[in-house]
């Protein structure tokens, strides 16, 4: 393949991939529609769908700025990459249904199937995450604490996936609210994630001593 094609193939990747996140962000919202006779007054009726909404869109907005950021740092591509990146997508695109679900049953079988839907997406982009490390695929210049701080940042988004999942167990009723852990959880899986390439890369940068220093 020669260098245009391959260019030309890479590009693809990254445009399906964006047309993928903004169908499935655009599908969310025609959930949320008020019963027949109801007026502008009545959206208390529609809460549920309008929180899943906006849950669901931060949600795949964290995502798709993984996914921009990723790819930022990925210079090509193979067909393990692409089988990876797709079923990733996959995923995204099935986020509408567990947040119609959500929204509709508002009970904890409807919490514990969407929160276990973002669990995998969340899984899936580390996995995806982990093989353009793994395939080394990334531009020079990306370290390996690269991959640790979006590995954090990712788990951590999963974490409260599975928190909330738990919770809907518990205390049905107040799940929903600890969804609103994904707001701050952000930025602190970010800012562990940035410490922890600080000090993954300063310890790469370390002279490796020689045997004689070894022994001292």
């Amino acid at each position: 393949m020669d260098e245009f094609s391959r260019h030309h193939g890479f590009q693809r990747l990254l445009f399906f991939s964006d047309a993928v996140f903004a169908i499935a962000i655009t599908l969310l919202i025609l959930d949320v529609r008020l019963p027949p006779g109801a007026t502008v007054l009545d959206l208390r009726l529609v809460w549920p769908q309008l929180m899943g909404f906006v849950i669901s869109f931060y949600v795949i907005g964290r995502f798709w700025l993984a996914h921009h950021a990723l790819f930022e740092g990925v210079g090509g591509y193979d067909y393990p990459l692409l089988r990876a990146n797709l079923l990733f997508l996959a995923a995204v695109v099935f986020l509408p249904f567990p947040t119609m679900v959500l929204s509709q049953l508002k009970a904890a079988q409807g919490i514990l199937f969407y929160g276990l839907s973002l669990t995998a997406v969340g899984l899936l982009l580390m996995n995806l995450t982990w093989h353009a490390r793994k395939a080394a695929l990334l531009l020079p210049g990306q370290t390996f604490g690269g991959t640790v701080r979006r590995l954090v940042n990712q788990g951590g988004v999963a974490l409260v996936f599975l928190v909330t999942t738990g919770a809907g167990e518990v205390w049905p009723d107040q799940a929903l609210l600890v969804l609103l852990l994904l707001f701050p959880m952000g930025p602190i899986a970010d800012g562990l994630g940035r410490r922890l390439e600080e000090r993954v890369d300063d310890r790469a940068r370390r002279p490796v001593p020689s045997e004689a220093e070894s022994r001292l």
